[in-house]
Formats: C-alpha cells, sequence, structure tokens
C-alpha cells in the first residue's frame, strides 16, 4: 500500500493556507480540477517564499530564479465545491543546483486528499545556466521529512507510437511572469487533448525546457503501460513536456 491518509505534521519549516473550493475552481462534475488542484500548490509555495522574504521580486534582484523541473502528483480524491481545504508546503532538500518540495492537501478533517513531490532547478539570470544556491536562498525554508510517495523515476518513457494532434501557439494568456509557459497550463493543454474527460489518480510531468509567446506545440499522444502519455513538442519533435496520466 503507497497510500498515505494521515495528515503530515505541521512545524516551522512548512507553510499552510485554508480556503473552500471556489466555482472558479470546479468543472461540470463539481469536482476541483487537477490544473485548479496544481494552481493550489503553485501558489502556496510562491506565498511561502514571500513570507520568508526569498520571494520574486527578491530573487529578481539577486537575479536568480527557481524553475520547476518535475513534478509526481498523487490524487486520492478530487474535493467538491464548497468543500473547506488546507494546502500546504514545505522543503525536504537541497542539493547541487536542485532543491525538492513537498505538497499536500487536506481536508476539514485533516486527512491527506493529494499529496506531490516536486523538483526544481536553481538558475543564474545572468547567464541562463544552473548555479548552486548559497545559504541565504536555502536556509529559510529549512526542510522536512518528505511524505510517503510512490517510487517513480524522474523521466517519462514516450510510446513508441504516438497519435499527432493539432499545433497551437502560445498566446499571452499562456505566459506567466518569467514570460514562460506556466508550469499549469502544459497540463492543462495535455488533458485538451485527450478524446474524453479523465481524473487521474497519479500525475508526472516532465519539464524539458520552457515554450515563450509565439513558440508553436506539437501535441501528441500515446499509451505505455496503461498509462496515457502526452508530449508537447517544437516543429522538429524537440519536447517542451511530457505529461504521464494514470
Amino acid at each position: 500500500m503507497d497510500q498515505d491518509t494521515s495528515s503530515p505534521i505541521r512545524d516551522d519549516n512548512s507553510f499552510e493556507y485554508s480556503w473552500h473550493v471556489r466555482y472558479s475552481e470546479v468543472g461540470h462534475r463539481g469536482l476541483m480540477t487537477l490544473p485548479a488542484l496544481v494552481n493550489a500548490f503553485q501558489d502556496c509555495s510562491t506565498f511561502q517564499s514571500e513570507a520568508l522574504g526569498v520571494g520574486m521580486e527578491w530573487l529578481k534582484h539577486e537575479q536568480r530564479a527557481w524553475f520547476l523541473t518535475h513534478w509526481q502528483i498523487v490524487i486520492d480524491r478530487y474535493p467538491a465545491l464548497c468543500e473547506h481545504v488546507v494546502v500546504g508546503t514545505f522543503a525536504t532538500s537541497f542539493k547541487g543546483v536542485t532543491g525538492r518540495r513537498n505538497f499536500y492537501l487536506k481536508g476539514a478533517d485533516g486527512s491527506l486528499i493529494a499529496r506531490a513531490d516536486s523538483i526544481w532547478a536553481f538558475l543564474d539570470l545572468t547567464n541562463g545556466r544552473l548555479a548552486k544556491p548559497d545559504e541565504r536562498h536555502v536556509t529559510p525554508y529549512g526542510s522536512h521529512e518528505p511524505l510517503a510517495m510512490p517510487h517513480e523515476g524522474h523521466r517519462i518513457d514516450l510510446p513508441d507510437a504516438l497519435e499527432q494532434r493539432e499545433p497551437l501557439v502560445v498566446g499571452r494568456g499562456l505566459i506567466d511572469t518569467n514570460e514562460h509557459v506556466n508550469n499549469c497550463q502544459y497540463i492543462q493543454i495535455a488533458l485538451d487533448q485527450l478524446p474524453r474527460e479523465v481524473l487521474p489518480s497519479r500525475v508526472r510531468v516532465d519539464y524539458r525546457r520552457a515554450a515563450v509567446l509565439g513558440d508553436a506545440l506539437y501535441p501528441a499522444v500515446g499509451n505505455l503501460d496503461g498509462n496515457t502519455v502526452v508530449e508537447l513538442a517544437d516543429e522538429t519533435g524537440s519536447p517542451y513536456a511530457v505529461i504521464e496520466f494514470r
């Protein structure tokens, strides 16, 4: 059994906030959508960084930035409209040019609804190269024991056969403050390529490189070992991101 429904222990190294699932966050079933869940995780990490004084403006002044390279998400259920939920996050480790961060969503009773592991790369914006963060960039976060997660690799294998979908051009609505396609938008685009609606219980995302305004994305869909895999690539077949739904 890899499911862990116990509530994470909150300490000074974690950050939480609570709200009621909004109408804008649910789909036609009245359940929170996968993109809304991912956005809640992303928002929580941003809020923690801002609260610790190492947020976006501080990093911009430092000419540094954290970029997400991998998601592993496990969803036990999708919360319903107006349900009271709590989202939380904490760093688990920093090694070399990368950092790892866990996320969780829990219900009013403290039981886990979803949990995630993520890997982030630290970038020197002056030269566009990976850099090792110093103590000022990591010490404020501290660290916490990681959540129990299924063991899965970081690299998502592609099926031998992929069905091509219609390409799309990156518009302004997909761009975030880094002038790149927002991490969550890749997931939404991948979901839109599927022939039917899915409520995946496991999601992995392998971010290879950032797409920017005006880039063309060429989606392709296939199946591997019972999982649905969506590749979002450029016209040469070089992927921006690979997304796996289970």
